[in-house]
């Protein structure tokens, strides 16, 4: 095994462009290789995967037939999603990027989640209307895999349900997702002005989520869509939100991709929705990224620069070479009691998840209760058939909320739990110095690095009075598609989506004002409101409780495997220092005088991309505040 670093490129002492992140940053994974720590190349080369192709999550939304499916293929070049007159979609889409295409379908057989691989072509059988009438087939998502240059970028583009007049669940489900989304895409064709329902959309969703662009469809079919387009923006400046408005023609853009056709696909205007999902979407994901890989990278160089410096001093001075013996021994028996159960940080993971798992529990219950005690005092007062229809609407709405709030509540609380961890495991003693002069020192907060584990994310909007930047992307937002399912449009019957039953309520109010002696029969039928309310909220506590639980076991999985690697990593550096000392304390001194050599020559390529890493971030953290 060799100790002797790849050379890493020095662009900038040439006077060359100085390398980016990436290339920095496999520059570093070639170092560790050299040096031996294939297990720190590996966490090196994710962080490079990780810059390469930052996870963003974009939601096209809409009403039935406005072209969302259309704009998703105009966007992508290719027909990836069913489109048809008598298509309608009826469960979510996810459009990531893969080299080979291919589709999976994500359903549910009885309590068990199926996984199933089709083609591409076999989509519209489980997403649309006429082959999945009613979801019948109890498809939660569907997820397709394209080799495509937008989501090469780590894009994933989700196609929803149509949301049927934005009063059937539709809506409160979609909302409830987006603030795990990097970005909303509404679409409305160009046939007629937005109505009140949808406008309100918008507004909430410009709360939610940090990009909103209103698509206008379908302006190659309708003349006057300009004179829609200003009344749109009329309605949005009246409701006291403006977001960016483009209009669009996936049929002109499907024409001059066949033509290859620049001047055709110009004028379709879909390079400008492409533009705006790079400048706002990808591009601010890019640079939280790169953040985040530099930092990593620089806590991965903050552990390998400590056990080169202390083999340094060892080699260069023999006397010193049992004090930093003594002082490993005693920094990796350290690291081992940290790797063990009792150790305090262990403990503390589990005693704050426990107790989130309690709050967000309580708190779902609280709320609830809160909304059903809510329903009843408004069911009572009820008087007419259509006060149901809002009434039914404000009730998914209001659940759709807490159901995000569970969530949001349980993400955040795995951050602030993560955070305490790395503020504990800093508060340790963990600063270990050798003994008399020329003693190799070992500093341990230095090695644990806390940088790499707490990657400060800031900026975005809030949301639910939580803040919501940490928790987007395609990794949390892909998951939480996967958590709300249930709750999003026609993904499953009895939660937000059972308005087959709400409606069925909704028609005993018909006749409600007709005529006075049938006070009785409206009792009933307030009563039979109150029990199909009570039977709904049941119905969605139970589904967030099992939730809740899932969730709350794999966030305590997942902390402790990354500390725990952490500190596998750490005891491994320890060790491996050991044993190079005790070789180095019983080499001639001709060996160690080698040997100091090539340690500088390793510090030193190390020190130089420290130095160019460094760089890249001060200067990504000056562009994002710019």
């Amino acid at each position: 095994m060799s100790n002797t670093p790849a050379t890493p490129s020095a662009a900038a002492s040439a006077g060359q462009q100085p390398a980016g992140a990436d290339a920095l940053i496999i520059e570093l994974a070639k170092v560790l290789t050299a040096l031996g720590r294939s297990d720190l190349a590996q966490r090196a080369q994710a962080a490079a995967a990780r810059l390469r192709r930052p996870s963003t999550v974009v939601c096209v939304v809409g009403e039935f037939k406005q072209g969302k499916s259309s704009l998703i293929n105009a966007l992508l070049g290719q027909q990836v999603c069913p489109v048809d007159d008598d298509l309608a979609t009826s469960a979510i889409t996810l459009v990531r990027y893969g080299e080979q295409a291919g589709a999976v379908v994500r359903r549910r057989d009885g309590d068990e989640q199926v996984s199933d691989p089709i083609q591409i072509g076999a989509v519209h059988e489980f997403v649309s209307e006429s082959g999945n009438p009613g979801n019948r087939k109890g498809v939660e998502r569907v997820e397709i895999s394209v080799p495509s240059a937008l989501l090469k970028q780590g894009l994933v583009v989700v196609d929803t349900p149509g949301m049927g007049g934005l009063g059937a669940g539709h809506a409160a489900a979609t909302l409830g997702f987006l603030p795990f989304a990097d970005g909303l895409i509404f679409a409305s064709d160009a046939s007629a002005e937005l109505s009140a329902p949808e406008v309100e959309f918008l507004r909430r969703a410009t709360e939610l989520c940090p990009t909103v662009l209103f698509a206008q469809t379908k302006i190659d079919m309708f003349p006057n869509w300009a004179k829609i387009m200003d009344l749109n923006r009329g309605h949005m400046e009246r409701a006291g939100f403006q977001i960016p408005m483009v209009a669009v023609s996936s049929s002109l853009r499907e024409e001059a991709l066949r033509r290859k056709d620049r001047s055709l696909n110009d004028l379709s205007r879909v390079p400008e929705v492409v533009k705006h999902l790079n400048d706002d979407v990808v591009g601010p994901a890019k640079a939280s990224a790169t953040e985040r890989s530099v930092a990593d990278a620089l806590g991965i160089i903050g552990q390998v620069s400590a056990g080169l410096q202390a083999e340094r001093k060892a080699a260069a001075d023999p006397d010193a070479a049992r004090a930093a013996l003594a002082a490993l021994d005693t920094a990796k028996a350290r690291l081992e009691y940290l790797r063990g159960p009792a150790a305090k940080w262990s403990v503390l993971v589990g005693d704050r998840i426990s107790d989130l798992s309690s709050a967000v529990t309580f708190q779902f219950r609280s709320a609830s209760r809160q909304i059903s005690r809510l329903m009843d005092e408004r069911i009572e007062v009820l008087s007419k058939g259509d006060e149901w229809d809002e009434l039914a609407r404000y009730l998914q709405t209001v659940v759709a909320d807490e159901v995000t709030k569970v969530f949001v509540q349980l993400e955040s609380g795995r951050i602030s739990t993560r955070d305490e961890v790395i503020e504990l495991m800093q508060d340790e003693d963990l600063v270990i110095a050798g003994k008399g002069e020329g003693a190799a020192s070992i500093d341990l907060s230095e090695l644990w690095s806390g940088k790499s584990l707490d990657p400060s994310m800031t900026g975005g909007k809030k949301a639910l009075g939580l803040g919501l930047t940490t928790v987007r992307g395609a990794q949390g937002g892909v998951m939480m598609f996967g958590m709300l399912g249930s709750f999003l449009p026609t993904a499953a019957g009895v939660l937000l989506m059972s308005n087959p039953v709400l409606l069925g309520v909704g028609a005993l109010f018909g006749s409600m004002g007709l005529a006075e002696d049938r006070k009785r029969k409206v009792a009933a039928r307030r009563q039979a409101a109150r029990s199909q309310v009570r039977q709904f909220l049941d119905d969605v506590q139970f589904e967030v409780n099992n939730k809740i639980t899932t969730l709350v076991r794999d966030i305590q999985r997942d902390l402790r495997d990354e500390f725990g690697e952490r500190l596998a990593e750490l005891v491994r550096t320890c060790a491996e220092t050991t044993q190079r000392v005790q070789q180095d304390s019983q080499s001639s001194s001709a060996q160690r005088q080698a040997r100091v050599a090539t340690l500088d020559t390793s510090m030193k390529s190390i020190e130089l991309l420290q130095k160019a890493l460094a760089s890249v971030s001060s200067g990504a953290t000056a562009g994002a505040s710019t």
